[in-house]
């Protein structure tokens, strides 16, 4: 082969190459087709909001609707587990008035009302004699308590205190998963402290925590002491109220990054009800429920539209005993509205007024049968 010929070929080979070159640079996907299946994505799915540099403004204007709440229990021991770590001694020293012969607890709180109403988790105050309060501004001042509602974790407390800055909620209530948050309360008695993260998680529930369920999941950082404080969007606004930090059943250990707030739709209902009655009403029909099937004492219903609530148990003359309801009966329908959790009958129960008539339609014995309840009024839990 002559030498005129190989430098021929070479011009051509390194045209090609560099023609591959380019290509790849050009369209990079084509890497990810030589199968014929297209991999990857490189349509830009949306245009998306730049975080500022810092949220100090936002939450300069929004801290002071958070305080700090310390209570004090009777206890039959003349020391305080916690007054005898010194951390705690010192922090909550002046706090109180006195802190010897009963237990001290920590807590947060958000300021509902310009007349000094607070809104905290019911077992923050629970079974206090003294309830002492907080301001970011320094000042502090007793409280009475106003209403508490153990069915959700929440309590009213009020301040006779001037100048109060209450906190803002939301016209749209629908957080979304992915939303950034900060939960502002006063963790291990520090001092009024903010944590960053998103919300992890919507509607979580049979956790075992309260009767009603449906808390916000949070990655933000919720530890002792933040119970009853705010969880805000970047609007400034209270989309929850800091409730807990998930426990596994296995294990007395805390799982990392998963907090739990109670939603403010929620939250705000309970506040309003507490203030103006002193206690949370709700509509109660009276039965019991296991589990979330079509299936119950080896009998299998016939459809696939056979979903909804077994009963495991139906109180005497309740409303659901009086309408003759009976253990065993699969709950399909509460006034034509599909009920497939328990959830979510407990929520639409409970939301109606005592004496609502309530249609129930119901399968026994593979028929369809239809009821009217008249609900009383749901217990209040001790």
């Amino acid at each position: 082969m002559t030498r005129s010929l190989i430098k021929y070929l070479l011009r051509f080979a390194l045209a090609g190459i560099a023609l591959a070159i380019a290509l790849i640079f050009a369209a990079p996907q084509w890497l990810s087709q030589q199968t014929g299946i297209p991999l990857w994505s490189t349509q830009n799915q949306g245009t998306y909001a730049t975080p500022p540099n810092s949220y100090a403004d936002l939450l300069q204007d929004t801290m002071p609707s958070v305080v700090r709440i310390y209570t004090q229990r009777a206890t039959s021991s003349t020391s305080t587990a916690l007054l005898q770590d010194p951390h705690y001694a010192k922090l909550l020293e002046g706090q109180l008035l006195e802190v010897s012969g009963g237990e001290v607890h920590l807590g947060s709180g958000v300021i509902a009302s310009l007349e000094g109403h607070i809104l905290t988790n019911n077992h923050v105050i629970e079974n206090a004699e003294r309830i002492q309060v907080g301001l970011s501004d320094g000042r502090s001042a007793s409280a009475t308590l106003v209403g508490v509602d153990p069915a959700t974790d929440l309590a009213v407390i009020k301040i006779e205190l001037d100048n109060l800055i209450p906190a803002k909620v939301p016209d749209n209530l629908d957080s979304r998963v992915g939303d950034l948050v900060f939960a502002i309360g006063n963790p291990h008695g520090l001092g009024q402290s903010v944590s960053m993260g998103i919300i992890s998680g919507k509607g979580r529930n049979r956790l075992g925590l309260n009767t009603f369920e449906s808390f916000i999941q949070t990655d933000a950082a919720i530890n002792q002491g933040n119970s009853g404080g705010a969880l805000i969007n970047t609007q400034g606004e209270l989309v929850g109220i800091n409730s807990a930090h998930f426990y596994t059943s296995s294990s007395s250990a805390r799982s990392q990054g998963v907090g739990l707030a109670i939603p403010i739709n929620i939250a705000s209902h309970v506040l309003h009800s507490l203030v103006e009655k002193g206690r949370v009403v709700r509509g109660w029909l009276g039965i019991d429920f296991n589990v979330e099937k079509r299936q119950f004492n080896q009998h299998v219903f016939d459809s696939e539209q056979d979903i909804g609530i077994l009963l495991s148990g139906v109180y005497a003359n309740s409303p659901a005993h009086l309408s003759g309801l009976k253990p065993g009966d699969l709950i399909t329908h509460f006034d034509g509205v599909l009920v497939d959790n328990w959830n979510q009958s407990l929520d639409y129960v409970t939301n109606l007024r005592p004496g609502s008539k309530l249609e129930i339609t119901l399968r026994r014995d593979n028929q369809t049968h239809t009821l009217i309840a008249t609900l009383g009024t749901r217990p209040t839990a001790k």
